[in-house]
């Protein structure tokens, strides 16, 4: 499934549970792991920002070491950060990236944060992005992933990885549906509440010879805050969400909600390309 992860680090606290939520997943698919930092073009001094990067490694291979037997690589690069993940990503053939969603602001850099959000939006890997508020959860593990579909392309891929991930950890799948712009469920036989059975359906199918839990919800109101009621509700331990979605009469769950609920959701959120299945 995933055989190369990549954690980018500039010493954050959140790059360090970015990486801890990415070991979470190492240990189940048998992966190794990459850390990178990136020594910026804006650092005052090469020296400086060299040996902040190096530190920055060092704090992630000790943490690696300690509390997993999975191989470590390390590399330290020069430029712009997303650049550099980029192109170490695909230099390198890794599967997955993993990222905190803040990074540390100092000096003249900012590794993560924006940098998260233009590596998920240009990176051809699936990228797992972890919040503040998901530091000290991996320490439970992902025993509940929640899976939106509009039954897009784009949701479509995430829903596979969402089932892989959920079969190597032993977690029960929830696969959610939102019928935007509702403020109670349509009626049975409305086109929309059908086509959503219908979406809900065709996930049960793909997942029915798989070794998973699943169970499906049909639920009305604005797409990024019905999922984050539903994590909040359901003690979601990580979403599973495509990077673009479908657009309808009345109805966008995924795309700009999925860059809504990566800014404000409290569980790490993977993000799925349509050609990353």
């Amino acid at each position: 499934m995933y055989d190369r992860i990549l954690v980018p680090t500039d010493g954050s606290p959140s790059a360090e549970a970015a990486a801890r939520h990415g070991l979470v997943i190492a240990k189940a698919v048998d992966a190794s792991v990459h850390v990178i930092s990136v020594a910026g073009e804006t650092e005052r001094t090469e020296r400086l920002a060299e040996a902040q990067a190096r530190d920055a490694i060092s704090k992630l291979e000790e943490l690696i070491e300690q509390e997993s037997d999975r191989s470590c690589h390390s590399a330290l690069e020069h430029g712009s950060p997303y650049e550099a993940i980029l192109s170490y990503a695909s230099e390198n053939d890794i599967d997955l990236i993993v990222m905190g969603t803040h990074g540390r602001r100092g000096l003249s850099r900012v590794l993560l944060g924006s940098v998260t959000e233009r590596v998920i939006r240009l990176s051809n890997d699936p990228v797992l992005a972890v919040p503040p508020h998901a530091i000290g959860r991996e320490r439970e593990g992902y025993d509940k992933i929640l899976v939106p579909t509009d039954g897009s392309p784009g949701a479509t891929a995430a829903v596979e990885h969402g089932i892989a991930i959920a079969e190597r950890l032993g977690a029960a799948v929830r696969v959610l549906c939102v019928i935007e712009g509702e403020r109670g469920l349509p009626p049975v036989g409305d086109p929309l509440r059908d086509e959503a059975v219908e979406v809900l359906e065709a996930v049960s199918e793909r997942a029915a010879d798989r070794n998973v839990t699943l169970t499906t919800h049909v639920q009305p109101g604005t797409p990024h805050e019905v999922i984050n009621e539903f994590v909040s509700a359901h003690g979601i331990d990580l979403i599973t969400m495509g990077t673009h979605g479908r657009s309808g009469i009345r109805r966008h769950l995924l795309g700009s909600v999925t860059e809504r609920v990566l800014r404000t959701s409290d569980a790490p959120v993977l993000t799925v390309r349509q050609d990353t299945e």
